[in-house]
């Protein structure tokens, strides 16, 4: 097992392309044949396959956001303090963690479409019994399963990007999805507040089985199977089980096409890959030791310890401005709309300045970007081109984060701690969309294992850092509290210098590592 996983990290270690040279075989290429372009998908159908992706991903955060407002209002219903239902949400990001292991990993070894049905099958089943429960403890229950269904589409969003997109416009489509994330809070917490406040916090919840219906109602019959494990570059016709409404029609119009030419059609359309009769158990300790390689370490320390520092500020919010300003759940759902234009408007900024820095420094190589074939990653400065946009976000993160408790603590006007919560939600969104960007260009082969890694870190340190702000905050209070979360990502900074030096460095050892694997796994 362990061979097999050295094996398959050596496939993915260093290039964009280096699985598409032969359509018929994207596994094994011939060295003869012409590299063929990456994706045969049209520009049409990466459009289509960007929004329903995005709309996929939207799940996760707008699930964990629309429930804010309606935490006081359950905690109210149940006679409990609101430290107990703070665990409910404790809960959903161990979850969060854990799930895409398992979803992320299946997704690359089966396809994407099965894992993304499995997944929201148990969400929508999750989101249904949450509305109609009436205990704690299945409250509890439930919103592990909502979790478990819904944040596997994070790490599968992130992948079906990989599917289609080069390495030279990747940073911009990952942005994207990465845009959807950042703006569910402001939408969810906004919808949550007013749901909760005129129709009852149960409502929220048959709210998000409604958008589930509307989603898998598109989903189905037209998103086509994109895991390159499947479909290579997407001329690979995936097995009838993977087949989509679209995928069939295109196929049958093909065949009408070129009925009069068998070599032709053979050509277009090769025999599927044959599936394992069973499902595979997806490797989760392949996912885990991704956290242990050199390079890869200390950025997901750092970002995960980003990722906590400012989910520790999001979470109290609700109850500090329905206490300062006296707010109704509207008023407080309201409010988190700053923190999301902001994490918005980064996400999209920092889309165009990950393409454009990759163009510039490839052209410092001397080294054109290969938009339609992908580039060799092995011999390019990958962690260049993406590292150096990260301190102007790093910097101001932390500015908020310690304004953010010094603001509260002053009791100041609305607009103080609005316009705080903006900034940082621009600050957020732009290591977020570095990072992801990164590993997928790390291992471009199993971006659903390696963007289930990055899910693992941030959410373990984010369900840490919401189980225990509010009681640091009941000790230090607010400016010391967030005082402490900011030094945190400061003191942690350093490790992206080590990476951007030595990156490259270590990358082509793992590379030759997991090549001298291969090679002793062949000649047994």
């Amino acid at each position: 097992m362990a061979d097999a996983d050295e094996k398959d990290e050596h496939n993915n270690a260093n290039d964009d392309n280096d699985s598409d040279a032969k359509p018929q075989d994207p596994e094994n290429p011939s060295p003869e044949a012409p590299k063929p372009v990456y994706s045969v998908f049209s520009p049409g159908m990466k459009r289509f396959l960007v929004v329903t992706t995005v709309f996929g991903t939207f799940f996760s955060p707008f699930s964990s956001s629309i429930y804010f407002p309606a935490i006081t209002p359950i905690a109210n219903e149940y006679g409990r303090p609101v430290s107990d239902i703070n665990l409910s949400v404790t809960t959903y990001q161990i979850m969060q963690a854990l799930a895409p292991l398992f979803f992320g990993d299946l997704s690359d070894q089966i396809g994407r479409r099965p894992v993304y049905l499995l997944s929201f099958a148990i969400y929508l089943g999750a989101n249904i019994g949450l509305a109609v429960q009436h205990s704690y403890p299945a409250l509890m229950v439930l919103r592990a399963m909502q979790s478990t269904g819904s944040s596997a589409t994070v790490a599968i969003g992130n992948a079906v990007m990989a599917d289609f997109a080069t390495s030279a416009d990747r940073g911009g489509f990952i942005a994207a999805v990465q845009a959807s994330v950042m703006f569910a809070p402001a939408l969810a917490t906004t919808l949550g507040g007013i749901l909760s406040q005129f129709l009852g916090w149960r409502s929220t919840f048959w709210c998000l089985v409604i958008m589930t219906g509307v989603f898998l109602a598109v989903y189905l019959p037209a998103v086509p199977e994109t895991a390159r494990n499947i479909v290579g570059n997407g001329s690979i016709p995936p097995p009838k089980s993977h087949t989509s409404l679209y995928t069939h029609f295109r196929q049958r119009k093909l065949r009408r096409q070129l009925a009069d030419d068998p070599e032709a059609l053979a050509e277009a359309l090769p025999p599927p890959k044959k599936l394992p009769l069973k499902i595979p158990i997806p490797n989760i300790w392949a996912a885990v030791v991704i956290i242990f390689e050199k390079d890869v370490g200390p950025l997901m320390l750092f970002m995960s310890l980003f990722v906590m520092a400012n989910y520790a500020v999001m979470v109290p919010i609700q109850d500090v401005i329905r206490r300062q300003y006296n707010f109704n759940d509207l008023q407080v759902g309201l409010c988190f709309i700053p923190f999301s234009v902001g994490s918005v408007v980064r996400s999209i900024v920092m889309g165009k300045a990950l393409n454009w820095n990759y163009a510039r420094v490839a052209k410092s190589i001397g080294v054109s970007p290969d938009r339609k074939r992908g580039d060799d990653l092995r011999n390019f400065p990958i962690e260049r081109a993406r590292l150096d946009l990260l301190w102007p976000s790093t910097f101001l993160a932390v500015g908020m984060i310690v304004g953010w408790g010094w603001v509260v603590t002053a009791g100041t006007s609305l607009a103080a701690p609005l316009v705080v919560l903006f900034f940082a939600g621009l600050a957020l969104a732009g290591p977020v969309s570095v990072l992801t960007t990164l590993l997928v260009d790390l291992y471009p082969m199993n971006p659903g294992r390696v963007s289930s890694t990055f899910n693992l870190t941030r959410a373990t340190f984010s369900a840490v850092g919401t189980a225990v702000v509010q009681y640091m905050i009941e000790a230090w209070g607010y400016g010391y509290t967030y005082l402490f979360m900011g030094l945190i990502v400061l003191a942690a900074s350093p490790s992206v210098l080590v990476v951007r030096k030595w990156g490259p460095k270590w990358r082509e050892e793992r590379y030759q590592r997991f090549a001298k694997k291969q090679q002793e796994a062949e000649s047994t």
